[in-house]
């Protein structure tokens, strides 16, 4: 459904931006049947691509999503998702280390 709606705001002109794009990737982290880590990745890579930047809450969500895998943790791409947010200069807070754990 966030898709959908993801959809239909690019069909009306509608920019996305960081929150735009945090609330998808945290609706794919709480997916029916559980977490679409990969897809997560795809709309974190459309993000970059469209030059919107990521915050810690971005972050949060993809390393969330990837701790709550279907079929186990997803921990070593969760810790490249880290590297690229300390790359980034963006600054981790306690969700982001309790998530790493």
């Amino acid at each position: 459904k966030a898709l959908e709606v993801f959809g239909g705001m690019k069909r009306r002109g509608v920019e996305p931006d960081t929150v735009t794009f945090n609330a998808l990737i945290s609706a794919m982290e709480k997916a029916p049947g559980g977490s679409q880590w990969e897809k997560a990745l795809e709309v974190f890579g459309g993000m970059k691509r469209r030059g919107v930047e990521p915050d810690t809450v971005t972050f949060n969500a993809l390393i969330s999503a990837m701790e709550k895998a279907p079929g186990g943790s997803q921990w070593e791409r969760a810790l490249e998702v880290f590297g690229e947010m300390k790359r980034r200069g963006v600054e981790p807070d306690t969700v982001t280390l309790n998530a790493l754990i």
